[in-house]
């Protein structure tokens, strides 16, 4: 395990001191895996537990380089919610996503993000007949996003990772508990998500086959 990690280090390593310079304005798609958790905001009614749920993402991105300073608007289809555990119910939402995030070069290939995302909802007030399985009752959503992103794959720039916290800043639910006393209270239900995922740099690829297509075409 140890000589793996050592192994994985050097070319990590070696990737950061060969990458070649990105251009200004590059783009490509984005997809990725999340966990998704619902926090259940201010009272919480009794034995109310939420859960991690695991869900995918998938889109295009846009990134403006400005020396050290990084501007990436992103359009994306994401899934969020999370399982509540009692009672037994399953939140699926699907929205369609625009994250803009500000970044900024802290080290070789090591980029910090920061900025919102708004959210559209594309099954507000969907319910499953016969099961425990809702969308968000809310259109519209916003969040805070921070992360880092790491272009340390190869030398080209072409892979980046990217890992995130996404802090929803919406109640995405209209509902309300009414206890054993007839006490009701409105639910406040806000995404929170972790996220990894990985973009590929179209623009870059020409760089790639610039260097090494062309070598191979005439040989």
């Amino acid at each position: 395990m140890k000589i793996r990690l050592a192994i994985f280090a050097f070319f990590i390593c070696f990737a950061s001191q060969a990458q070649m310079k990105q251009g200004k304005f590059v783009f490509g798609p984005k997809v990725g895996l999340q966990t998704a958790k619902l926090a259940i905001v201010g009272e919480n009614p009794e034995a109310t537990d939420s859960k991690l749920a695991l869900y995918y993402q998938g889109g295009v991105f846009t990134r403006f380089n400005m020396g050290k300073v990084s501007l990436q608007p992103e359009f994306i289809y994401t899934q969020k919610g999370g399982n509540i555990e009692t009672p037994n119910e399953k939140h699926t939402y699907r929205y369609l996503a625009t994250p803009v995030l500000l970044g900024y070069k802290v080290a070789k290939g090591v980029n910090l993000e920061v900025g919102p995302e708004f959210s559209w909802a594309l099954n507000q007030g969907w319910k499953k007949e016969g099961v425990t399985q809702f969308g968000p009752d809310v259109r519209n959503e916003t969040s805070l996003v921070v992360g880092t992103r790491i272009d340390l794959l190869d030398m080209f720039s072409m892979f980046s990772v990217n890992i995130r916290y996404t802090h929803g800043l919406t109640n995405t639910t209209m509902r309300e508990y009414t206890s054993t006393a007839e006490v009701v209270t409105p639910l406040d239900f806000r995404n929170r998500t972790v996220q990894v995922s990985v973009t590929y740099n179209f623009s870059e690829y020409y760089k790639w086959w610039k260097k090494y297509g062309q070598k191979q075409k005439k040989d």
